[in-house]
């Protein structure tokens, strides 16, 4: 009799500990989902052009908004921010309702920054669409301590780009040029900083609810607001 209560008590923790197993993996796989949304984004479905200065641009290039981040792989509150940003163009770019344009903007990374602006330039010339694709892995690289120059070299064997080509590419790479003069001639001084253009006019800083965005990042909530208050 005590043999079968025994045997019975030692089925039923085997039981407990098959539920709690099974509990910790659904509760693992729900939180590791969660981290993900929004995130990431899949640019192969987006439209991408450059603007008529040069600048990296996602999305419909008549939509009536455009969301212009300034930014540095290096500063950590970029970083931080990037996971907004995702999923400012996964709910609005994605969708047709905004564009988005990132433009390069050495702050905390300095040379190393201006180089590797000069490195998604040149990705995007030897494969189209590279620039978005290094775009997510400078972000990936930058938060697990990765970013320094051999980042470039990691950048051409993800992409199956020689090297040696893009390397050569990078002595003519002017675009980080173009992206620091627009930001500094708009009054952008630190990173991150975020701008807007109404139907492809000039870049200005989003004023929303009579607060003027004019330095750090802009909250999601207020992208959205901005976003939806201009669709026809």
């Amino acid at each position: 009799m005590s043999q079968n209560k025994t045997n019975n008590r030692r089925q039923g923790l085997i039981v407990i500990g098959a539920v709690v197993a099974i509990a910790v993996i659904v509760v693992g796989v729900a939180i590791a989902m969660s981290g993900n949304t929004g995130s990431s984004v899949d640019y192969s479905a987006i439209p991408q052009s450059r603007a008529a200065d040069g600048g990296f641009t996602l999305g419909d290039p008549n939509a009536p908004v455009t969301i212009i981040e300034f930014a540095d792989f290096a500063c950590p509150h970029c970083q931080n921010y990037h996971p907004t940003m995702s999923r400012f163009i996964n709910d609005y770019v994605a969708t047709g309702q905004a564009a988005f344009e990132y433009r390069n903007f050495p702050s905390t990374g300095g040379a190393l920054t201006r180089f590797m602006a000069q490195v998604m330039e040149c990705s995007d010339e030897q494969q189209p669409g590279a620039f978005w694709v290094a775009h997510d892995l400078l972000y990936d690289y930058a938060t697990t301590n990765r970013y320094t120059e051999d980042a470039a070299r990691d950048i051409a064997r993800e992409l199956n780009i020689n090297y040696s080509d893009l390397l050569t590419c990078t002595a003519d790479a002017n675009q980080i040029n173009v992206d620091e003069r627009l930001g500094m001639s708009n009054g952008v001084n630190g990173t991150p900083a975020v701008m807007i253009r109404y139907n492809g006019g000039p870049a200005q800083f989003i004023t929303h609810e009579g607060v003027t965005y004019n330095r750090g990042s802009v909250p999601f909530d207020v992208l959205a607001a901005v976003v939806e208050a201009n669709q026809s």
